[in-house]
């Protein structure tokens, strides 16, 4: 395989951005050198140039553009990660909803879950604070683009990479060992539902409306417009007053857009603005 070209990498840059949002500029570009030599090697594609070719003319190239988000995509989670967001959850938001609505459920949704991490160290977190989803007190929506991440959410099962923050008790408690892997218990996956989404796709609508949604870390990779594209989106899906969770280095304060900064618990959390 010959070395990649920045020209080259800008014609596969500027192709992924069009039809996915996602922004592979500067330095960037070796990311996106690095994580798709692997594919081209089984493509037998000698050059950044030669992908380009097979992803605009090559008869499989719209199979190929499906797999494509997940091959360029940073799937880098681990159980209980930003954690403090949790607890303005417990502490503030579960609250208001009882007040406002306590015949029904709090719907959370953790957008771009990748292999399910995030969400089931969410229901852990109600759990143990006492807030069992017997009870119809939550539901936990999750989704990514990635078929095969969305798969092991769904099975449970993890490497030691996943578990790093946990110490030896807490993966006593919450996981059982199984050779070198480790199986989140039974008793912490039910009331979860994992399903496959695209939300830089053009016509993409999520079918429920939520109380909350996380979406840690992934506006980072998205140009502007792909970035206001998926804000609307997450507007449009909270009821009136929702709670929009992004991740420590992401913000809303230069954009224009529907939800309004507050603080919760010495963070900062986005508010869709309560119905008059």
């Amino acid at each position: 395989m010959t070395a990649f070209q920045p020209a080259d990498l800008k014609l596969l840059g500027d192709l992924i951005q069009e039809r996915f949002g996602l922004m592979f500029d500067g330095v960037r570009q070796e990311i996106l050198a690095s994580r798709l030599q692997p594919r081209m090697r089984e493509l037998r594609l000698d050059s950044a140039r030669a992908y380009y070719e097979y992803l605009r003319f090559h008869p499989q190239r719209d199979a190929e553009f499906e797999r494509l988000p997940a091959l360029v995509t940073n799937n880098e989670t681990y159980f209980f990660r930003e954690t403090r967001q949790f607890e303005i959850l417990i502490d503030h938001v579960f609250p208001e909803h009882r007040r406002v609505a306590p015949a029904r459920p709090l719907r959370l949704l953790s957008a771009g879950c990748s292999s399910g991490e995030e969400p089931y160290s969410l229901a852990i977190t109600l759990q143990n604070a006492g807030l069992t989803q017997v009870g119809n007190a939550w539901e936990i929506e999750a989704c990514d683009l990635n078929p095969e991440r969305i798969a092991r959410a769904r099975e449970g099962l993890y490497d030691e990479t996943s578990l790093r923050a946990c110490d030896p008790e807490t993966r006593g408690r919450y996981f059982t060992a199984e050779d070198r892997r480790f199986r989140l218990k039974d008793r912490y996956r039910g009331g979860l539902r994992f399903f496959e989404a695209n939300l830089l796709a053009p016509h993409f609508t999520l079918a429920r409306r939520y109380d909350v949604i996380l979406c840690r870390n992934l506006l980072i990779y998205l140009c502007d417009s792909a970035f206001e594209s998926v804000i609307g989106r997450f507007a449009h899906s909270l009821v009136p007053g929702g709670y929009l969770l992004l991740g420590h280095s992401e913000s809303l304060f230069d954009r224009a857009t529907e939800f309004e900064p507050v603080v919760l618990g010495g963070s900062v959390i986005y508010r869709k603005p309560p119905a008059r």
